[in-house]
């Protein structure tokens, strides 16, 4: 998967959306995610590998250079930026219904009391 054509088709195939559902996930047209994958479109802009990156759950890095970016979490740890990007992609889609009940579970799985859910979002550790 040497190029960004490639990697776009390969992570789509992946979570399998058609052109036309990743298009209208990213706010372009079929035709411009069809131009990307062949090749026609050698790049793209910030903006439009943010929101590819999103919308597949892949790091914008990874699908720019195919290499993986890794961070390190707050234990130390270091982990691929793509984990992250999959379970927030697999987040967002989920309905709020589903999203507070899974944050339930995980924040009693994790023995959490559920405190933080009314304090302010902190700065991620995965931002610059």
């Amino acid at each position: 998967m040497n190029t960004l054509g490639s990697r776009v088709t390969t992570a789509r195939e992946r979570v399998g959306f058609s052109q036309a559902n990743l298009a209208k996930r990213v706010g372009v047209t079929p035709g411009a995610i069809n131009k990307i994958e062949s090749g026609e479109t050698k790049g793209a802009k910030p903006e439009t590998l943010a929101a590819l990156g999103r919308s597949l759950g892949v790091s914008m890095e990874w699908l720019a250079t195919g290499k993986e970016a890794w961070v390190e979490d707050s234990k130390g740890d270091y982990v691929s930026s793509q984990e992250t990007w999959r379970l927030l992609t697999a987040w967002a889609i989920l309905p709020d219904n589903i999203q507070g009940s899974l944050l339930a579970l995980i924040e009693t799985m994790a023995g959490l009391d559920g405190s933080t859910k009314d304090q302010p979002a902190q700065p991620s550790p995965f931002s610059s």
